[in-house]
């Protein structure tokens, strides 16, 4: 597997969009980080919780296709420990809990810049088909 082939296909997309930069992956594992604008806020000065959700399904997400294969999402279970307030930026980090034959589960915490935690996720995928060779970045839609 190509992980810096991979790093730069999960680079683009929605998570370029908002911000995320996937910046790690070895097989079952993944890291990314997202640098907070005030776009990501929400009313009360926080970190809007579904942009939290969106870096747990996107790091768990390649997480999962660190094993060669494209994966969509099935579930995944949030808890926020704590207001994501006053800090610059958000990291995530996925490690494998279980792999299926059709479906995987990985654990993600979502931290701080200074290490706080901020969620822990538990997200579940089920896989699609092996990837293709790394000139095709994205499966047809169906």
């Amino acid at each position: 597997m190509d992980f810096e082939r991979l790093i730069e296909m999960r680079n683009t997309g929605f998570a370029k969009e908002i911000g995320l930069r996937i910046t790690q992956i070895r097989e079952g594992y993944a890291k990314g980080e997202l640098v907070l604008r005030p776009m990501h806020g929400n009313p009360i000065g926080s970190v809007h919780g579904g942009l939290i959700f969106t870096i747990a399904d996107t790091v768990g997400g390649t997480a999962a296709t660190s094993r060669g294969r494209f994966v969509t999402t099935v579930s995944g279970n949030m808890n926020y420990l704590r207001p994501a307030m006053n800090c610059e930026k958000l990291i995530g980090e996925s490690v494998e809990i279980k792999i299926g034959k059709n479906m995987c589960v990985y654990d993600v915490v979502i931290t701080n810049e200074t290490g706080k935690e901020i969620a822990k996720a538990t997200m579940t995928y089920y896989y699609l088909q092996n990837m293709p060779p790394v000139e095709t970045s994205m499966p047809d839609c169906q």
